[in-house]
């Protein structure tokens, strides 16, 4: 003869753990393309960055030219209000497929943050 289990032997759920969300900049970056307003690349980024500066935040690869970073760090030197320049742990094709664009990408500029939480790294 077969026992019957009852519900109550049915093993107990702990409910108590939550998942916390982790920041993903791949995801956020593709947002902030998608919502919000970004250049991409270094001739755009330049050329607007000397011309007016409309930018919140740059986005650098790990693997952009030092040329360019001196460059960059020189012109943010002289500003009165610093951009927060953010260095992308990946590579610039790394970059480039965050912004789903089949190339390399070595430099970003965000001029709005659209949905995205790109904000947040100033503060990490």
């Amino acid at each position: 003869m077969a026992k019957r289990k009852n519900k109550t032997d049915a093993p107990k759920l702990d409910l108590s753990r939550k998942k916390t969300k982790e920041f993903d900049i791949d995801i956020n970056i593709k947002v902030a393309y998608k919502t919000g307003k970004i250049l991409y690349g270094k001739n755009q980024v330049l050329k607007n960055l000397f011309k007016d500066n409309p930018f919140k935040m740059l986005i650098v690869s790990n693997n952009c030219p030092i040329e360019l970073l001196n460059q960059i760090n020189h012109f943010n030197s002289l500003l009165k209000d610093k951009l927060f320049i953010y260095k992308y742990n990946g590579s610039s094709w790394d970059l480039g497929l965050a912004c789903a664009k089949p190339y390399m990408i070595s430099l970003i500029g965000v001029i709005d943050f659209g949905d995205s939480d790109l904000l947040t790294l100033k503060t990490k």
